[in-house]
């Protein structure tokens, strides 16, 4: 299934396609908390009108008779929905995946040269004359 991965171009454009995923370029955005169950699979956190921050293990929350259910570090976390300031939910960064490509292009270009000049091409190769 890899064997073409082998070529270091086919390995760079998988490396390519998986480093968004692999290296994290996501940012944690913050918006003010609407009770509803819109959008509460996505969240990652919350913060209390308090000013106390809740993590989320798992990505996503529910909420029932007016009680955000959610699992946290220490287990299964409840907090009254009128308690809740603001929710937290990860997306990909746009500006951080597209500086990743680009140094990754840098480094692709920089060791296909290596690999093309250490292959046999040689500027300084007088043998042919």
């Amino acid at each position: 299934m890899f064997r073409t991965a082998r070529h270091p171009i086919s390995t760079f454009a998988l490396l390519l396609l998986l480093a968004p995923s692999i290296t994290g370029c996501m940012t944690t955005r913050q918006a003010p908390f609407k009770n509803g169950p819109v959008g509460l699979e996505r969240i990652t956190g919350v913060t209390t009108r308090s000013g106390r921050e809740i993590p989320f293990r798992l990505p996503g929350a529910s909420i029932v008779n007016d009680t955000m259910y959610a699992v946290g570090s220490k287990g299964e976390v409840s907090l009254p929905s009128d308690s809740i300031a603001r929710v937290w939910s990860r997306k990909t960064s746009a500006t951080r995946t597209a500086g990743l490509i680009a140094a990754l292009a840098i480094i692709g270009i920089v060791v296909a040269g290596a690999t093309a000049f250490g292959n046999g091409f040689h500027l300084t190769d007088s043998s042919c004359c």
